[in-house]
């Protein structure tokens, strides 16, 4: 009987291993995870930028042409001018950009940061699994601890993003635009030129993307990255919603092409962190 028991052991372990071996493997063969060189003209600005300041930056932002584009907001220095932040986002960069840009590219070397916020992993998302982009986004987390053992890491979700194609004026949109125009057709008299106008303004308006024609691949994303926070040292928010309306659509006055911010979408930002900041830097 215990013969049979410990065979049946033994042969359990021995189907597991290797399965544990295939994962871990998986793991170091992921292509997010890989380092992508991006010793390009912008990097080489932010190691003169960091020279020039002394390593001055009690927060670091890392990403893309989303935290790229912070640059030029009036949000940044109203919300985060406090913390005199950096900026470390590149337009088109990928998770192995990232973890190119602080390991091979130096880019934290001379910075003693008391936070990093991270949000990247959408430029990935064409051709690449939930999982592998989770795990690019997993290794930079890794990268910074090691690097900054006392640093504390804000990694947010995702944001929500959609194809162009697939936005539409709501029919509240479309009601709230055609009531002057019914007004002023009811005027004995109608102005054309404000008729004109009127149309222009309604054709100006953007539309929205429902929710049900958002990418998919962002909530799974961010279901992954979200065990990424332990309550010490890294903290995971999502802040999505901030970005939707009531029906969970995204409007493009948030996002122009439904992907990057427009100054009102940079102000919902700042405001949705700027708490978790000052906790961090503490």
């Amino acid at each position: 009987m215990y013969r049979l028991i410990a065979a049946s052991c033994v042969l359990a372990m021995g189907l597991s291993l290797p399965m544990l071996a295939a994962d871990e493997k998986n793991d170091n063969d992921n292509p997010a995870a890989k380092k992508l060189n991006r010793d390009i003209p912008r990097h080489q600005e932010f190691l003169k930028r960091i020279e020039q300041s002394n390593g001055a930056g009690e927060v670091i932002f890392l990403g893309d042409s989303i935290t790229h584009g912070w640059e030029g907001q009036k949000a940044w220095q109203e919300h985060f001018g406090s913390f005199k932040p950096v900026n470390l986002g590149i337009g088109g960069d990928q998770t192995g950009h990232v973890l190119w840009r602080i390991t091979d590219g130096h880019e934290l070397d001379n910075l003693k940061p008391k936070a990093a916020v991270i949000m990247i992993g959408t430029n990935n998302t064409g051709g690449y699994t939930a999982k592998q982009i989770a795990g690019g986004i997993k290794a930079i987390v890794e990268e910074l601890k090691m690097q900054k053992p006392d640093i504390k890491i804000l990694v947010l979700g995702i944001f929500p993003r959609g194809n162009s194609g697939d936005a539409m004026r709501s029919l509240e949109q479309i009601t709230e635009g055609i009531k002057p125009i019914n007004e002023e057709l009811k005027r004995e008299q109608p102005d054309l030129r404000r008729l004109n106008d009127l149309l222009k303004s309604l054709e100006q308006r953007k539309p929205t993307i429902s929710a049900a024609k958002l990418n998919k691949k962002i909530g799974e994303i961010n279901a992954i990255i979200s065990n990424l926070d332990d309550g010490k040292t890294v903290f995971y928010k999502d802040i999505g919603k901030e970005f939707l309306d009531e029906n969970g659509g995204l409007s493009g006055e948030i996002m122009p092409d439904y992907l990057h911010l427009s100054a009102r979408g940079y102000d919902i930002w700042g405001k949705a962190i700027k708490g978790d900041i000052e906790k961090l830097v503490k």
